[in-house]
């Protein structure tokens, strides 16, 4: 799905269940913000990634 075809209820849904308190005075921004930043994501889906070993950003806290 889109990030444009997410409704500003939806947006608030996910918010709640990541425990983000959105004023709805300010659900219109961060959709807005929401869809920029899924554009972005979707954009990495155009990268050609064959050949590149994952890295581990956090620390191996085992040893």
């Amino acid at each position: 799905m889109p990030a444009a075809d997410f409704s500003h209820e939806q947006i608030k849904m996910l918010a709640d269940l990541v425990g983000i308190p959105i004023d709805d005075a300010e659900l219109p921004e961060v959709a807005n913000r929401f869809a920029s930043l899924m554009q972005e994501l979707d954009r990495l889906r155009d990268l050609d990634l064959e050949g590149i070993e994952p890295v581990s950003i956090f620390p191996d806290t085992d040893e």
